[in-house]
């Protein structure tokens, strides 16, 4: 069995945002200190000796108190074993949480998505702006942007990237809501923004030297995808409930008689607790069958005879929140991928 390299929190389900591409319901569950505590111990003698451990919500900084607590315990029971990420909306940063997250070494992953966002939050735009002014001008190597475009925002992706580059914020990140249809018009959409932000990142590469956009850094990395829920990494859920990721609880947590629900969720923290071992075993077995080459097509087309098999990665838990079956890439899935290949490729 692996050591497990990436824990994940779910502080909360509650949330001051309602972002349409969000696939998390909200709600009043949150967890306690003692339910952390309790988890990390239990999983403690099957760490690897450096762990990502990330802060999730909802959006977590509503649960401020409890990271205080969590941060705390980690000083006095996993000294230098975790490197923390903390993923917000922004909206509730302050100085002194800067400083106090600065002071841990929390990497903070910003949920910001531009222009879109810009038309969409009039509300909080303010409170996020001042968070994005705050972090560039007291943490500049602590955070990246993560911005997250629909089929309807895409015609913004390029001049939204844009903008922030010309802000000097230094890591920039984009994603593409898979979990709805993408026309042809969204596709033709964005393999012309695509374009258009390729060459602005070559611009910018020959100006600095430097590739703020993480999607066009080469990573080296080539393989048939493979799915580690359950077998490197573990989520603990606001309702208690652990998972091999929490992207399955997405899929699956709330509909505890879906066939699929017993494959995923290694059980409340408490049945944990009783039997971790084969609980474990059990999620391992299980994800080890979402492998690339077994996935396939709306057609039925087999992923293991697509040319570009190794060049290709589905989360196959966030392609199932469209095709409602595990391991069936929707189409627009498949030709999003091809584009933005084709845009990493030429980016440099």
């Amino acid at each position: 069995m692996r050591e497990i390299s990436s824990l994940t929190l779910v502080l909360s389900d509650r949330c001051n945002f309602a972002c349409p591409y969000c696939p998390q319901r909200h709600g009043t569950n949150a967890l306690s200190i003692r339910d952390v505590t309790t988890f990390l111990e239990i999983v403690k003698p099957r760490l690897a000796r450096q762990v990502s451990l990330g802060f999730y919500g909802g959006e977590p900084l509503l649960s401020w108190r409890l990271i205080e607590e969590i941060l705390a315990h980690a000083d006095s029971h996993f000294r230098d074993r975790f490197h923390f990420t903390l993923t917000t909306n922004g909206s509730l940063l302050t100085g002194p949480r800067v400083a106090f997250l600065k002071k841990h070494r929390v990497e903070l992953v910003l949920s910001y998505d531009g222009l879109a966002q810009r038309a969409r939050d009039a509300g909080h735009l303010a409170a996020v702006e001042k968070a994005l002014a705050l972090l560039q001008e007291r943490y500049p190597g602590g955070y990246r942007i993560h911005s997250v475009f629909t089929p309807g925002t895409v015609p913004l992706l390029a001049s939204s990237i844009a903008a922030l580059l010309e802000q000097g914020h230094p890591r920039l990140q984009y994603a593409l809501d898979a979990c709805v249809p993408w026309k042809a018009a969204d596709l033709k959409a964005l393999e012309e923004q695509l374009r258009r932000l390729a060459a602005r990142c070559r611009a910018h590469r020959q100006k600095t030297g430097r590739v703020p956009l993480e999607n066009f850094k080469d990573n080296g990395q080539q393989g048939t995808f493979a799915c580690f829920a359950g077998r490197d990494r573990l989520a603990l859920l606001p309702e208690r409930t652990i998972w091999g990721c929490a992207l399955f609880h997405d899929l699956l947590g709330h509909d505890p008689a879906h066939p699929d629900y017993a494959k995923y969720c290694l059980g409340r923290l408490d049945e944990f607790a009783s039997k971790p071992g084969p609980a474990l075993a059990s999620a391992a077995r299980h994800a080890g069958t979402l492998h690339q080459d077994f996935f396939f097509s709306e057609k039925g087309d087999l992923c293991s005879l697509c040319d570009d098999l190794e060049r290709c990665a589905v989360c196959p838990a966030t392609a199932a929140l469209a095709s409602r079956t595990l391991g069936m890439i929707p189409s627009w899935t498949c030709r999003i991928r091809k584009i933005t290949r084709a845009a990493a490729t030429a980016a440099p």
